[in-house]
């Protein structure tokens, strides 16, 4: 289950599909990729060693993308 805090606090569950759109939307956000992208890139090791907020934040949504 993927709990995902709403604008007024609230939480609620997300479908995979959600899920997945959030990352993408992070992805895009805060470093100008896909989603898709960006896991293909995690799981490849291309961002060992960055310890940026910007990867840290789209890197913990990556359980989304499963």
């Amino acid at each position: 289950m993927t709990l995902h805090e709403t604008q007024d606090g609230t939480m609620r569950e997300l479908t995979q599909e959600e899920g997945r759109a959030l990352l993408d939307r992070q992805a895009r956000k805060y470093l100008g990729m896909s989603g898709e992208e960006f896991v293909r890139r995690y799981r490849a090791g291309e961002f060992a060693g960055t310890d940026t907020p910007e990867v840290n934040r789209v890197a913990m949504l990556l359980p989304l993308a499963a």
